[in-house]
């Protein structure tokens, strides 16, 4: 099970870019105290949970690199458009309050 962990967390890491891969590996040597080495060995020695939170963690990071230039362009593109600045929900709840 770990072993299989361990294989998905490293096949995920190859997808990160090197700049993301450095951040990364500089902030869990940092969490960790040591160099955290994204080699199947390496990984296999680690506990369960913290294998599945650097999934976790690399799951974030390519996500929000595929959508956060999305979210620019749409934010982008409507700018300039006249929509509500203001939300309201109206009155919850009818005569609730006395």
């Amino acid at each position: 099970m770990k072993n299989e962990i361990a294989k998905e967390v490293l096949t995920e890491f190859e997808r990160l870019s090197d700049d993301d891969k450095n951040s990364l590996s500089t902030a869990l040597e940092h969490h960790y105290g040591k160099q955290v080495r994204f080699l199947i060995d390496e990984l296999s020695k680690m506990d369960q949970k913290d294998l599945q939170n650097i999934k976790s963690i690399i799951g974030g990071m390519i996500i929000t690199r595929e959508y956060a230039a999305d979210i620019q362009n749409v934010h982008a593109s409507l700018k300039d458009r006249d929509l509500p600045s203001r939300i309201s929900f109206g009155i919850i709840g009818g005569n609730d309050f006395h």
